[in-house]
């Protein structure tokens, strides 16, 4: 199988590229801001170059990882998040379509209010802010444009080593490591997803063939304070400096879901346990820092 990843250089995405490679996969990775070794620079902005480069390479999968995803950013320039998350993915689906091969599309809980969830493949969305309405668009446009060769990969809270170090864990384990207080949100509940199990479960579903719509989530429902905790002591950290306040108090510019989360009954269907749960999950986030595989560590001190 030959695969294009747009936005290689991102977490779902640099581990979609390892996995590939470990799985005997040929593929061709993308940055866009951030540069690393061995991928091709791609601005979905620019749309009839990005086009072409997509038909120059001539795949069989297109994974598309990337957007823009700073839920606050999201809701001061809605444009800019339709632009980022629905636009450009669809102008690369519409390519796709035309080579006749298959495209992976990555989204998110927060399509759904967060009311009563973890919500279900079949629950009605109803997007809270401006990221979950461009994501919502987009899924809705891209199935027009592929039908049956569209995988869709709703995921929430995804975290765990990558190399640009901005995830949730990063966040806490920086904080804690350099003797500062961590505030979380006190009502927001989710499902911790971690990097290296969705971006395998994703490439598993292609593999075998899959489409239509999945959430690729981990098994656990949980709020954030308990996701903090859990954190910093799988890290061997003091947990007493994370405090918490509820969303309302913390000046967040996008609604959040509060009572949120994934359930997964197509992919426990499918390929039961290949997500872990977030205790196994943290225990692997740290042997894969020691490992030294190339991740940024967030309990390194940055130098002075």
């Amino acid at each position: 199988m030959k695969a294009i990843v747009i936005g290689g250089s991102g977490q779902i995405g640099g581990w979609l590229l390892r996995h590939l490679a470990d799985r005997g996969h040929e593929a061709a990775g993308t940055f866009a801001t951030v540069p690393y070794p061995g991928l091709h620079p791609l601005d979905a902005s620019d749309r009839e170059g990005a086009a072409r480069w997509v038909r120059e390479q001539r795949p069989d999968v297109v994974f598309y990882p990337a957007g823009f995803t700073y839920v606050d950013g999201c809701e001061a320039d809605p444009a800019r998040a339709r632009a980022s998350n629905r636009e450009e993915p669809l102008n690369l689906a519409r390519v796709t379509a035309d080579l006749g091969a298959r495209f992976v599309y990555f989204s998110t809980d927060y399509v759904f209010p967060g009311r009563d969830g973890p919500d279900a493949e079949d629950d009605a969305p109803d997007p809270p802010n401006a990221y979950g309405e461009a994501k919502l668009e987009a899924e809705r446009a891209i199935a027009e444009a592929l039908g049956d060769r569209l995988l869709i990969a709703r995921t929430s809270w995804v975290y765990g080593p990558e190399r640009q170090g901005k995830n949730f864990a990063y966040q806490v384990v920086r904080r804690l490591v350099g003797g500062e207080p961590v505030m979380v949100p006190s009502d927001q509940h989710s499902s911790p997803s971690y990097g290296p199990d969705v971006a395998l479960a994703t490439l598993r579903l292609v593999e075998e063939g899959h489409s239509g719509l999945f959430h690729v989530a981990g098994p656990e429902v949980v709020g954030r304070p308990a996701f903090a905790r859990a954190i910093a002591e799988g890290f061997g950290l003091d947990p007493s400096p994370i405090g918490s306040k509820p969303t309302a108090e913390l000046g967040q510019g996008a609604r959040r879901p509060l009572r949120g989360g994934l359930a997964t009954p197509r992919l426990d269907a499918a390929l039961p346990g290949v997500m872990r749960p977030m205790s196994e999950s943290i225990r692997d986030f740290l042997r894969r820092l020691d490992a030294g595989e190339g991740w940024g560590d967030p309990r390194a001190r940055p130098a002075s």
